[in-house]
């Protein structure tokens, strides 16, 4: 007699497809009280839906352990702490996809990793000027540096000028004073975590703001 068993094989469903359905159950929002007590796979959800608050607690539950991470090959704590607010401007610019969503602080550590090792060989470069060492050597900018390098400075200074007083306040402090974003943060009276957000959403609309004028020209 064939058992029930064999009536019904296993069905084997996809990894993305569970992690899919995974998805559709986690809550949309947060109460205050559940933001540290949250997964890094809900926090990245609502981080992506929009959730500042979201960012900032990845951010703070993070922060000391990828400073102190970069530091071991950089071998300077203030450059470690510049290469751990890469990361998560990294993060907040291109969130990883949810099928690492369980595994964030590997990525964070990886793309940590990454970039110690490169600042280090650019750090090498400016030493020794050997250009096998680093031969794509360049200056490292700031994400507006860059965008303005691009296009006309400007109109570039006009476009800052347009932007909300929130954001416009950490775009000046970090382009015209280079102010380390923890110092924004403290002079803003802000999270750490939120001037990085804003610093982001604050590059978000000049550039599309400069498409818009470049399809006009």
């Amino acid at each position: 007699m064939t058992s029930e068993l064999n009536k019904h094989p296993e069905v084997k469903v996809p990894v993305k497809e569970i992690i899919e359905l995974q998805e559709l159950a986690l809550p949309e929002t947060a109460d205050d009280a559940s933001y540290d007590s949250a997964s890094d796979r809900l926090l990245m959800k609502w981080m992506c839906n929009g959730d500042t608050r979201a960012f900032e607690t990845i951010f703070r539950r993070y922060e000391t352990r990828l400073v102190a991470y970069a530091a071991r090959y950089i071998n300077s704590l203030d450059l470690a702490k510049d290469i751990c607010q890469e990361v998560f401007l990294k993060l907040i610019a291109k969130p990883p996809s949810s099928l690492v969503y369980d595994n964030l602080g590997p990525w964070l550590f990886k793309v940590t990793r990454n970039l110690a090792i490169d600042k280090r060989r650019r750090r090498k470069f400016e030493i020794t000027g050997d250009e096998k060492d680093f031969p794509e050597a360049r200056e490292e900018r700031n994400p507006l540096q860059t965008l303005s390098d691009k296009n006309d400075a400007r109109l570039i200074r006009k476009l800052v000028n347009e932007l909300p007083q929130e954001l416009r306040d950490v775009v000046e402090l970090r382009i015209d004073g280079n102010v380390p974003f923890k110092e924004i943060a403290e002079i803003l009276d802000i999270p750490q975590g939120t001037a990085l957000w804003r610093m982001h959403r604050s590059v978000e609309i000049l550039r599309e703001q400069w498409r818009s004028y470049d399809s006009q020209l």
